[in-house]
């Protein structure tokens, strides 16, 4: 198995369309690190002054002064303070300066948030298309009955591929977050910027996952290539999962959807739980928790367990019937 799987690592390696994708790997993150640095840049005293200047300029305007009148007028139906009805109006309807600073200064937790979970998504999806590539050229170039014939059993065949995929998968996402993540904390260092020790253990628990999830993605769309034996039949079913499959749950389940939907339980993977709506209609009331939270009714927590067994078993149908299928169907 050794031989077979550091023979299928550099069948990996020498794949051109391989190359490109992890060529993607890097770069496409590293554009989002450069998005993330500019558009959290500190702001200059030119920013600030445009934006007084356009306060200024709204408080001339006639409407404000309509609006502000309407409100001490019928105080109530704005939610005015009663006790100061002029000085409440204002504070709610005239602008602030703040409202014109379109830059936020740079937030690690936010950060972790968004563009964390878009590099993992990015990163999943990239080795979904690896997986896919990698061994779909055996089976468009006719090569895999060569492989047989130096390896005849194919289950050995099957699992060294597999393997190499997942390895690549995970060396790749653990190498590429590594390195996002460096240059965040490095950004944070010149910008003055902390970070708890809790929120950094945050982070690395979920770059964790997602280095697993990424290298699941690539396990899963080589498996569906072993089963469907093209690139093309492999792209068309799993954008069919994606985006056809969410459809059609939508459509079955209504707005009880969420639970069921692939992204949703991809996130409470990601995120170790993620909230989604129920569908429930009755009793919609919103309590503010002792954290500052807000916590809903109609709103339920979706667990890591249960997104776990949930994309598990997909992943485990999809290998089981992969690895039957190229067992039992003959190999052109």
């Amino acid at each position: 198995m050794g031989r077979l799987l550091g023979l299928e690592l550099t069948r990996l390696r020498w794949r051109r369309a391989v190359v490109v994708l992890l060529a993607a790997c890097v770069l496409v993150p590293a554009a989002i690190w450069v998005a993330v640095a500019v558009e959290t840049r500190p702001l200059t005293d030119a920013d600030v002054q445009r934006a007084e200047d356009q306060v200024q300029a709204e408080l001339q305007q006639p409407y404000l002064r309509d609006e502000i009148e309407r409100c001490t007028e019928d105080p109530q139906m704005y939610g005015a303070d009663p006790d100061d009805v002029e000085a409440s109006c204002r504070s709610m309807l005239e602008p602030r300066v703040e409202w014109y600073l379109t830059r936020q200064p740079l937030d690690l937790a936010n950060e972790r948030e968004e563009s964390g979970i878009g590099v993992i998504t990015i990163l999943a999806a990239l080795a979904m298309l690896l997986g896919t590539t990698f061994v779909g050229h055996d089976w468009n170039s006719g090569s895999m009955s060569n492989q047989l014939l130096f390896e005849p059993r194919r289950s050995r065949v099957w699992l060294a591929k597999a393997l190499a995929v997942l390895l690549c998968g995970l060396v790749v996402g653990a190498a590429v977050l590594a390195s996002y993540w460096t240059g965040a904390w490095l950004l944070a260092g010149a910008r003055d910027v902390q970070a708890s020790g809790e929120q950094w253990a945050l982070i690395r628990n979920q770059n964790l996952r997602g280095m697993l999830l990424i290298g699941l993605a690539g396990l899963a769309g080589y498996a569906l290539t072993m089963l469907f034996r093209s690139t093309v039949a492999t792209l068309g079913i799993l954008f069919a999962f994606t985006v056809g499959g969410s459809i059609v749950i939508s459509s079955v389940l209504g707005e009880a959807a969420a639970r069921w939907l692939p992204s949703t339980n991809f996130l409470a993977i990601l995120q170790n739980g993620t909230e989604f709506f129920n569908g429930s209609t009755e009793g919609q009331a919103c309590t503010e928790q002792a954290d500052g939270t807000m916590s809903c009714t109609n709103m339920e927590t979706l667990t890591l367990a249960q997104g776990s067994v949930y994309l598990g078993v997909v992943l485990v149908v999809i290998m089981a019937a992969s690895l039957w299928s190229f067992q039992r169907r003959d190999v052109p």
